[in-house]
């Protein structure tokens, strides 16, 4: 109680890396998060690849096997780590009580009731976040390049099919990191992972890409509170003075750790929730807000040579593609840069 007194000063605060995870254990499992994370991420590139392979042979067997979560390469991820403390001093609660009776009469009585309370309250919070490329790659700690072994397992190179077992908490290959477990069971890669896959059912292989829902982006809290107490009371029963006394105090710590993962539609996503994405029709081929270019190549204006042994030479200028040739004059050779099928534009109905 001593403890929880002092913490209700603002010349003495609390540090949150104490209960529950201590100072000690922060490195470890800011690891396992970094880990669990990067074993996604490889997994869902994997199988993106491996899905559109199969999806050329069969649809149904490419989303029964290599379903998954579109993981951004080109963006950054991020979680956060919080430790919140709040501290509860020791208290009169409101059960504390003072009582005066007074016998004014044979059937009447008066009573004087007196409850005060008092408390104090501290709250110290502490927030770690962090930024991690989502296309990181898992590496080894026998890799050349990790003198400290900060690697997150030992053997070579993963393929897929061993990522996937790794991911399960079943490879040959040992982490080198505490798994962090789901449910007490479930390591969190495979986790996401299956949570990837349900997500895509409205998105893989959809007849119309119009009517599919992108999942562009997946936010996860996780929040552990621990609340410890101690309370002790007096009571006592007399004729005219009944004093009830009651003293309290408590610690609560909350650990909260929150991911977020993010697919190519997350700027998107975020500008829609306040109305800022709007969608942009794509104008048809040939039109003036999509039209095709030719790029051609012609003759110089410049003296012939002279015949060499009885023939005729020509010579032709080689353009670059930044410059714009003129297209005047008579047309040697045209090259169809965009795009390389020519489609016609749709006929408009008359209204």
């Amino acid at each position: 109680m001593g403890e929880l007194g002092g913490c209700t000063s603002l010349y003495f605060v609390h540090d949150p890396q104490s209960g529950l995870i201590t100072a000690g254990q922060i490195p470890g499992f800011l690891k396992s998060i970094r880990c669990e994370l990067v074993t996604f991420y490889e997994i869902e590139r994997r199988r993106k690849t491996a899905y559109a392979d199969l999806e050329k042979i069969s649809p149904p067997q490419a989303f029964a096997q290599y379903a998954y979560f579109d993981v951004e390469p080109t963006l950054y991820g991020t979680y956060t780590t919080e430790l919140k403390v709040t501290d509860s001093s020791a208290a009169l609660a409101g059960a504390t009580g003072f009582d005066f009776k007074q016998i004014i009469s044979a059937t009447a009585t008066a009573t004087d009731h007196v409850a005060p309370s008092i408390s104090t309250q501290a709250t110290d919070d502490l927030i770690w976040s962090f930024l991690i490329r989502q296309d990181a790659e898992l590496t080894s700690t026998d890799h050349a390049s990790d003198p400290l072994q900060r690697g997150c397992y030992t053997g070579p190179h993963l393929q897929l099919p061993e990522l996937e077992l790794f991911a399960d908490g079943q490879s040959a290959y040992a982490p080198k990191f505490t798994r962090i477990l789901v449910n007490g069971k479930k390591p969190m890669a495979a986790w996401l992972r299956d949570n990837g896959a349900l997500l895509s059912a409205n998105y893989l292989s959809t007849a119309s890409k119009a009517d599919s829902a992108d999942p562009s982006q997946m936010t996860y809290t996780f929040t552990i509170q621990i609340i410890t107490g101690l309370e002790g009371k007096y009571s006592l029963v007399a004729t005219h003075y009944s004093p009830t006394v009651e003293a309290s105090g408590s610690l609560q710590q909350n650990s909260i750790l929150t991911i977020w993962i993010n697919g190519p539609g997350a700027v998107t996503a975020n500008a829609a929730k306040t109305g800022g994405a709007a969608i942009v029709p794509v104008a048809a081929l040939g039109s003036k807000r999509n039209p095709m270019y030719v790029y051609t190549e012609q003759r110089p204006k410049e003296a012939a040579p002279p015949a060499e042994h009885g023939k005729e030479r020509k010579k032709f200028r080689v353009f670059r593609r930044d410059e714009a040739p003129s297209v005047e004059g008579p047309h040697i050779k045209g090259y169809l840069l965009v795009p390389p099928t020519v489609t016609p534009p749709m006929a408009t109905p008359n209204p």
